[in-house]
């Protein structure tokens, strides 16, 4: 007799913050990496300040881009965190839509 394997629940709005989170940590643990995060995506350490101050979910996006575009980097922030890279690249594109919003 096969099992199935349970199917992974989709990933929700607060897991991608949680693992876009988890990407600048990433980047900030190692001042070469946030250097090239930081010359990558043309922002200043104050302009990264004043966005995470402010919400962050476009800078916590491009870090997520970031680390998507080095295939190595990507494996190793995925490892890291014991998750898959899909789950990486799911969180960049739930962070790259519109945010969703609570009427309570």
């Amino acid at each position: 007799m096969r099992f199935k394997q349970p199917r992974q629940p989709a990933l929700a709005y607060p897991g991608a913050e949680a693992i876009a989170a988890a990407a600048l940590e990433f980047l900030a643990e190692d001042p070469s990496r946030l250097g090239r995060f930081l010359g990558d995506s043309g922002m200043q350490p104050d302009e990264l300040a004043s966005a995470l101050a402010g919400g962050g979910t476009g800078v916590m996006a491009a870090a997520l881009e970031h680390i998507l575009a080095d295939e190595s980097q990507l494996l190793v922030f995925a490892s890291g965190l014991r998750r898959k890279p899909e789950e990486v690249v799911a969180a960049h594109a739930l962070l790259q839509g519109p945010a969703p919003h609570s009427d309570i």
